[in-house]
């Protein structure tokens, strides 16, 4: 019985450990491609760039594409890790909302971000370095970290966070002609969050002996029954 117990709460531990993370719903690490690592979402599409090392490298007027993006448009977290590589002095685009007003979205302005046309600008970043980024919506509410910390919250009121066509542009905008407001550097992760919960965490993927370790446990105390009904000897 002791041996069943311990079998059983053994179990219960490694699904909450996987269902901790269940939070994260995307994640792109560009460790073998352009697919999401979780295997839950669309390949993202570059224009132009690289994958290798683990991370994607981009020029001025480079960047990717997410369609279907976000599970639930209005309540979501966005958090991707990335460095740029050029002297910004005007604006750099970072995230942009297909379908929305061309300047809606999250930038670079002077090493420091902001999300325009709602926000101020915070924190500070240098060329050449990595920082994190955070976005969350909830309840119409935007609320962006940068490097873990909170640096603004705000009502989100005429939804400039929420894309018509559910599609996000990275480090590009969604106009089709020349843009000043791109600049080169390189991302090490996007990840997709339900809520800001996760962020900071890596994702981790159901592994495929998960129902091999399940059955076996079962099979376990199926024996454990039947030794305790077998008579004694």
């Amino acid at each position: 019985m002791k041996a069943r117990v311990c079998l059983t709460s053994v179990a219960a531990l490694f699904l909450a450990a996987v269902s901790a993370q269940g939070a994260i719903l995307k994640s792109y690490d560009f460790t073998t491609g352009l697919g999401d690592t979780l295997t839950n979402g669309n390949d993202l599409t570059a224009s132009g760039g690289t994958v290798a090392g683990g991370l994607y490298a981009f020029g001025a007027n480079q960047g990717l594409r997410l369609d279907d993006a976000l599970p639930d448009a209005d309540t979501y977290a966005i958090e991707m890790r990335l460095r740029f590589d050029d002297c910004i002095a005007g604006w750099a685009k970072l995230l942009d909302y297909q379908d929305r007003a061309s300047d809606d979205g999250l930038y670079l302005w002077g090493g420091q971000a902001i999300f325009f046309p709602i926000g101020d600008k915070f924190g500070a970043v240098s060329a050449g370095e990595f920082f994190t980024l955070g976005l969350e919506r909830v309840g119409g509410l935007l609320t962006a970290f940068l490097n873990g910390t909170q640096v603004f919250s705000m009502p989100d009121v005429d939804d400039n966070a929420v894309s018509g066509g559910n599609i996000l542009n990275f480090f590009v905008d969604d106009l089709t002609w020349d843009q000043s407001e791109s600049f080169a550097g390189a991302v090490d992760f996007i990840r997709i969050h339900d809520d800001r919960s996760t962020f900071g965490m890596s994702p981790v993927p159901v592994p495929a002996t998960l129902p091999l370790l399940m059955a076996g446990l079962g099979l376990v105390g199926m024996m454990g029954r039947r030794r305790k009904a077998l008579p004694k000897g």
